[in-house]
């Protein structure tokens, strides 16, 4: 068995901290997870407000929060140019505007075009700072302005959300011109994390996109791992994605970072995790010897079997996570395509879901069902995952998608592998079609090592207090006077709801319920009995948010349940 294990570092050692901020984009809405991240980047002096990214950059430098670093202060020097023109853009936009005719139809069409300042297009190997730097500029730029951060591939899959439900209502005219219009309005400072091309359903339709959005007066700051020339590289009928890439070079300045550091890695050594990556060696020398794979041991499926360290670790992780609690099958909604991801096991009271990594990565599963999935479920258990090769490319697509929308969305992730991360992807002879693929596990790599550090670690605790049954159900509790002292009964009967049925309508949702309040009200959570579910299944309490308002509120309902919880408790005390 290999394990990683843990380095202690005191708290005034310096490393130079990298977050990763990524919204996750709920309803437009900015998520606990954002805030958390960005407030990171919020100036602590008031003489770097409103300043912009160089001043920011500096006053961090000055406070130790981070280590000065030469190839990315030219960086910031761009991204202090670019801020200082967009602002100067904001403030008088008539300067920026020009009339210009054109002869159509026999005659002569008057056309108003904005001319918006140049953005900025970063390019550079994994874990050198990109994301860090855009988020500065982000985080700096005032609240006036309409802007978003988005990660490229949830921007696009909004775009063809978009184009699809237009061409469902009978939409006439050019649906791209639509929906560009409809971007813009939403916001005309756009910052892409990872912009990257591999669908062809994408490369065909940036250029017009992003004509609309340029043409109306959008700015765009861009992190990637590949210059502009290798997007969509070696892509079907690529000789028309090309237009594209000059419009990108012509309206954006581009610049390569070439740190040879890689932050991720090095902030990995302040601190690792024990107990987010289990390598089974056992398995592996059972494969190298031809014999079959064990099986994935699925809780309280009833299955004894013999487990090495790795496996029995990962078990003890899962155990822990749940709280010991028994995992459904569960249904989350992707309503924009009318259908549902099947999450196989789950424990409802801490939203910590179990997947193989062939229902994951072996399924026809794409980016969507991945962000459905980072954005329910904060911790995220995957089991089994092989040593893949160019014959698996497309387990090895979807296993790069996968870790890339959960770690936009920080989501906790523990693996049960077969090598250690950095030998999973046997790269060893590889044509030159599947360079993007060999990059792209590079940058895989990078973040699962980052994904085990205590940095990362930590803003996912602060967001998992926040998807925890028993912790939301103890602050609406607080108020023992009657009426609610923290969460409402909306965000309440939501937690419990991930299905989207608006119905307690399992056995599961209720008995997730009665021990998240066991927890709070008697601390174990052993006591719920099967009667006491079947009771509760007909109650108001199960029917919506509503019941679950008029249970907290009246204080008789509420005490006769946590009579029946501790009658419950002296019935296991008394051995009946």
């Amino acid at each position: 068995m290999a394990l990683l294990h843990r380095m202690n570092v005191k708290s005034s050692r310096k490393a130079f901290l990298c977050p990763r901020f990524s919204p996750r984009l709920i309803n437009q809405g900015t998520s606990l997870k954002r805030q958390a991240r960005l407030s990171y980047l919020a100036p602590t002096s008031s003489s770097s407000q409103g300043k912009g990214p160089l001043q920011a950059y500096n006053d961090m430098v000055g406070e130790q929060r981070i280590e000065w670093n030469g190839k990315q202060l030219q960086v910031v020097a761009q991204l202090q140019q670019v801020f200082d023109q967009v602002l100067d853009f904001s403030s008088r936009p008539e300067a920026y505007r020009r009339v210009t005719y054109k002869f159509v139809d026999f005659a002569i069409k008057k056309e108003e075009v904005v001319t918006p300042p140049k953005g900025l297009y970063l390019y550079g190997g994994v874990g050198t700072g990109k994301t860090f730097l855009m988020d500065l500029f982000y985080a700096q730029a005032p609240s006036s302005w309409k802007k978003r951060r988005v990660h490229f591939n949830q921007f696009m899959l909004e775009v063809h959300e978009r184009l699809h439900r237009l061409r469902k209502e009978g939409h006439r005219g050019d649906p791209l011109a639509t929906v560009a219009e409809d971007l813009y309005q939403q916001a005309w400072l756009h910052c892409f994390d990872e912009f990257q091309v591999t669908d062809i359903a994408d490369a065909m339709v940036l250029k017009r996109l992003f004509s609309g959005l340029l043409q109306r007066g959008s700015v765009m700051i861009s992190t990637s791992n590949r210059p502009p020339e290798d997007l969509y590289l070696n892509g079907l009928q690529r000789d028309l994605f090309l237009p594209f890439i000059e419009l990108l070079k012509e309206r954006n300045r581009v610049h390569h970072i070439d740190s040879p550091t890689d932050y991720r890695l090095v902030h990995r050594a302040y601190g690792l995790a024990t107990d987010t990556l289990f390598v089974h060696s056992r398995r592996l020398t059972g494969l190298m010897n031809g014999e079959a794979a064990p099986a994935l041991a699925v809780p309280n499926a009833g299955e004894e079997m013999e487990e090495d360290g790795a496996r029995f670790g990962f078990k003890e992780a899962l155990k822990s996570a749940t709280k010991g609690q028994a995992m459904t099958p569960v249904g989350i909604p992707l309503p924009q395509q009318g259908r549902r991801v099947h999450v196989p096991r789950v424990g409802l009271s801490t939203r910590t879901a179990l997947f193989t990594f062939q229902e994951l990565c072996e399924q026809p599963l794409g980016a969507a069902d991945y962000i459905a999935l980072s954005q329910s479920l904060p911790t995220l258990f995957l089991a089994d995952v092989p040593v893949m090769t160019l014959v698996d490319v497309n387990k090895l697509r979807r296993f790069i998608t996968l870790v890339d929308c959960l770690y936009e969305a920080r989501t906790q992730l523990v693996l049960l592998t077969d090598a250690p991360v950095s030998e999973l992807f046997d790269a060893a002879a590889y044509s030159e079609s599947a360079q993007d693929e060999v990059f792209a596990f590079g940058r895989t790599v990078s973040r699962l090592m980052e994904m085990q550090g205590a940095d990362y670690r930590e803003h996912h605790q602060t967001a998992l207090s926040k998807n925890d049954g028993a912790t939301l159900l103890g602050r609406a509790l607080g108020g023992r006077d009657g009426g609610w002292s923290g969460p409402g009964p909306e965000e309440l009967f939501g937690f419990y709801n991930l299905d989207g049925r608006n119905r307690w309508d399992s056995a599961a949702k209720v008995r997730a319920f009665l021990e998240d309040l066991a927890e709070v009200t008697l601390q174990r959570r052993d006591v719920v009995s099967d009667a006491l579910v079947a009771r509760m299944m007909g109650s108001r309490v199960t029917v919506s948010a509503r019941g679950m308002e008029e249970f907290m509120t009246e204080g008789d309902g509420r005490a006769k349940l946590e009579a029946a919880l501790r009658e419950g408790c002296h019935g296991q005390a008394d051995g009946s």
